[in-house]
């Protein structure tokens, strides 16, 4: 049974999946987007409603992507994904052709991979999660859900990243650190100790923002 699939959301992080979709060879039936002029074509791909249209779809026969970026926080996304999930609908994710990805690794079905991204081996993502331009993870990393890795990120080996967690763009996280559920890290941070869950740190050396 041929599937439906559509982008929801489609500004900054949308086009950059949209692109990633597109060259990885993946048809895409159309964008849903309220803010996007219905009918309007964004890489040739049309428009055709917002949160109303996907109620007229059957989740039997849908797939969805999830466009909407994170510049701060996962929350957003996070709503989206749960909203839709709970509908029955099935998020699927793209992995861009040049991307890395080494021996062992578990990547879920609906992690985004985008250009340049390189993941070694026995990585390890979770549902929703989002590995942006250029990012590089090393060996033996676990990511949870709904984590956003910012382009140009440096994870090193055996660090683990809790659910929901936001690492900003050109961070550098050490080897064998936790970052706990919900996290912030800032963007250009050099992280050397782990951070507790629900924390904000920034800086070199990272420290927590008071």
């Amino acid at each position: 049974m041929s599937s439906q699939r559509f982008l929801i959301a489609c500004g900054g992080h949308g086009r950059v999946v949209l692109d990633a979709l597109l060259a990885s060879g993946k048809k895409i039936d159309g964008i849903v987007d309220a803010q996007l002029e219905l009918g309007s074509l964004i890489f040739g791909v049309p428009v055709v409603g917002s949160d109303d249209f996907v109620k007229t779809l059957d989740p039997e026969k849908t797939e969805l992507v999830n466009g909407l970026g994170s510049t701060k926080n996962t929350h957003a996304r996070q709503e989206i994904y749960n909203r839709l999930t709970k509908l029955g609908f099935k998020f699927v994710g793209v992995r861009h052709p040049s991307a890395t990805i080494g021996a062992e690794c578990e990547v879920a079905e609906n992690t985004q991979i985008m250009a340049g991204a390189v993941l070694q081996n026995r990585v390890r993502t979770g549902e929703n999660c989002v590995i942006n331009t250029r990012a590089s993870i090393d060996h033996d990393v676990t990511i949870a859900d709904h984590v956003v890795v910012s382009p140009g990120t440096i994870i090193s080996g055996g660090v683990k990243i809790g659910c929901g967690s936001f690492i900003g763009a050109g961070a550098v996280i050490i080897q064998g650190l936790e970052i706990g559920d919900n996290c912030v890290i800032g963007a250009g941070s050099v992280v050397r100790h782990s951070v507790n869950d629900s924390t904000t740190v920034v800086g070199n050396p990272a420290t927590q923002l008071e």
